[in-house]
């Protein structure tokens, strides 16, 4: 949005936070006999799972990836 990205575990936090909470929305709204919200809530809790999985496989590839060009630039650590 404006020229920097949001580091992954950042992303990956809040993510897990917003899951937790659709999750628990999700459940509140079904045990109170509102289906739409609840089944809403649901989707919405497993969109920001998924998110959050996909954050995490960001944040490991940008480990491995620095891992491998330190070790281009270091020969004595291969």
């Amino acid at each position: 949005m404006f020229g920097r990205r949001v580091p992954p575990h950042i992303v990956f936090a809040f993510s897990l936070l917003l899951a937790a909470l659709c999750a628990w929305a999700a459940v509140a709204a079904l045990t109170s006999d509102r289906i739409v919200w609840g089944v809403l809530a649901a989707v919405f809790a497993v969109w920001f799972t998924v998110d959050a999985f996909r954050s995490y496989g960001w944040a490991q590839a940008k480990k491995r990836a620095e891992a491998e060009k330190r070790a281009e630039n270091h020969p004595n650590l291969k």
